[in-house]
């Protein structure tokens, strides 16, 4: 068997879509070592997957990361390399796939249809027509559709009724062993390092209008309110758009030098889920959301919203809340600082849960996408 994965649409600050494609590329190469599979690349990425990859994995970088030559890429020479490498399968893990399908069999990777639920939480260009329709097009053509939830399954099949259920298959990402809990002491002196105030309820995520950031810094508002709490609040993440209003809430005189917008590198992320006393993650939608299981890894007792793949991947190992119940959520985050059985009972049903998703199994699930596709 002979597959092509496009991974041209990796971005310089990576986001959950990209770290699922880098951690989906780097397992596929740990469980498969018989099949050919060619892996395109921006050149800025061309070193991402140095000495990681067995040989029956090639790298081709192929274009430049702006939108439109990746697109130039997808939509043109894709389809003619696809054909020159005698590709069986080519699997276009971002949304979109080449209007042109060629002879090869498809696979479309749709993390969430937020861009439908959730038009007003995206940028100008996510929710126009012609991205929109790109989109449910990708879909329609495809020979077959991987989702990282149900919910995002179902989502589908809502807005499109034409779709069969059968196309479409749930293959859940997973958490990377580096999310581990670690002794007090070690803990101390990174957060030392890192100069993180402490201690602090922590989230994780960009900075958008999805992830409900306004409702969350009002609850804390209040929960500090009170006098009777010392937490800080630490959000951690970059800016994605839309954060003005955030940033004013950050800056106004009940929050100023209590939360705290902090960047944070890939390789420091486990020390700042460990430091924390409690994750909080309140976002309106999510197609898989990995901070929550991220923290839950690491021995936090996690607050998240009681919507999309939250709920099914979350229900009865964390405090679930409406995401638009600004009491309900500052409750739960006294209720979890306060408790210290239910925070030893979250805790360890967190672990328990996060466990649960492996990327090697994500790539085995996904070969056999391929070894299904190939096979017909």
């Amino acid at each position: 068997m002979n597959v092509a994965i496009d991974l041209t649409a990796l971005l310089p600050l990576h986001s959950g879509v990209d770290n699922y494609l880098k951690q989906l590329v780097w397992h596929l190469g740990r469980v498969d070592r018989s099949n050919t599979c060619t892996v395109f690349l921006n050149f800025a990425d061309r070193r991402l997957f140095d000495g990681i990859l067995p040989l029956n994995f090639s790298v081709r970088p192929v274009c430049w990361r702006p939108h439109l030559r990746r697109w130039l890429f997808q939509q043109g020479a894709l389809p003619a390399a696809a054909k020159a490498l005698s590709v069986d399968v080519v699997h276009s893990p971002s949304f979109l796939m080449a209007i042109y399908r060629g002879s090869q069999r498809h696979l479309v990777t749709v993390y969430d249809m937020t861009f439908f639920s959730l038009p007003e939480c995206h940028t100008a260009l996510r929710r126009s027509w012609l991205f929109t329709w790109m989109v449910l097009s990708s879909i329609r053509r495809a020979h077959m559709v991987t989702v990282p939830s149900r919910s995002t399954k179902t989502e589908i099949l809502r807005l499109m009724s034409d779709v069969s259920s059968d196309k479409i298959r749930v293959v859940r990402a997973g958490i990377s062993d580096e999310f581990t809990p670690a002794t007090t002491e070690t803990m101390r002196t990174e957060l030392a390092r890192l100069g993180l105030p402490w201690p602090y309820i922590l989230f994780v995520g960009s900075i958008e209008p999805r992830k409900n950031l306004r409702r969350l810094l009002e609850s804390y508002r209040r929960l500090i309110a009170s006098g009777d709490r010392d937490e800080h609040l630490v959000l951690a993440g970059r800016p994605g758009w839309d954060y003005g209003d955030v940033l004013a809430q950050l800056a106004s005189p009940d929050l100023r030098g209590k939360a705290h917008l902090f960047g944070v590198r890939q390789h420091d992320l486990p020390w700042l889920y460990r430091g924390a006393s409690l994750f909080v993650y309140p976002s309106l939608q999510e197609g898989f959301g990995f901070p929550p299981l991220e923290a839950m890894a690491c021995g936090v007792p996690t607050i998240a919203s009681r919507s999309t793949s939250l709920t099914e991947n979350l229900e009865g190992a964390a405090e679930l809340m409406p995401p638009e119940d600004v009491d309900a959520l500052g409750a739960a985050m006294r209720r979890l600082l306060s408790d210290a059985a239910l925070r030893a009972q979250r805790t360890r049903d967190g672990m328990a849960r996060a466990a649960r998703f492996r990327w090697e199994e994500t790539a085995r699930q996904t070969l056999s996408c391929y070894q299904d596709l190939a096979a017909r």
